[in-house]
């Protein structure tokens, strides 16, 4: 298969990281504030299919969060080609810290970024955001 490659612009990825950060933030809030804990899930913006999310295959068997992301990325690469960018969001916080957070892997053909999102539940229908950090990241798709 060959690889359609285009003209990437920084406003597309600026976009795209941007919808994928709401995006993962929407999906981590539904399911932490409901109580079904967050595994690692991916959220793809294809090249022409739009959006998707991705769950490790057996969210059972995995044992660990960095086992989970491997999982996602390896189904990431199956269908890299038409991948334009996408998101891995996880809850990070250790057990029984205090200081809640999440973590937020983006990445585009051109750049990725890690977002270091903290986060506190005051009651059953809030989930705030504390301040932001980001960071240069690690390409794990196309690197």
């Amino acid at each position: 298969m060959e690889t359609k490659w285009r003209e990437v612009t920084s406003a597309e990825c600026q976009d795209d990281f941007d919808d994928l950060l709401e995006v993962c933030v929407e999906i981590a809030a539904e399911r932490i504030i409901e109580n079904w804990g967050l595994g690692p899930v991916a959220v793809v913006n294809h090249m022409s299919l739009g959006q998707s999310v991705f769950r490790p295959e057996d969210e059972a068997d995995t044992a660990s969060t960095i086992t989970a992301q491997e999982q996602l990325v390896g189904r990431l690469r199956a269908v890299a080609d038409e991948v334009r960018s996408y998101a891995i969001v996880f809850d990070a916080t250790a057990e029984g810290a205090s200081n809640t957070h999440l973590e937020v892997l983006l990445e585009h053909r051109e750049y990725a970024m890690h977002i270091h999102v903290p986060y506190v539940i005051s009651d059953k229908r809030t989930f705030d955001l504390g301040p932001m950090k980001a960071s240069v990241g690690r390409q794990l798709l196309w690197g």
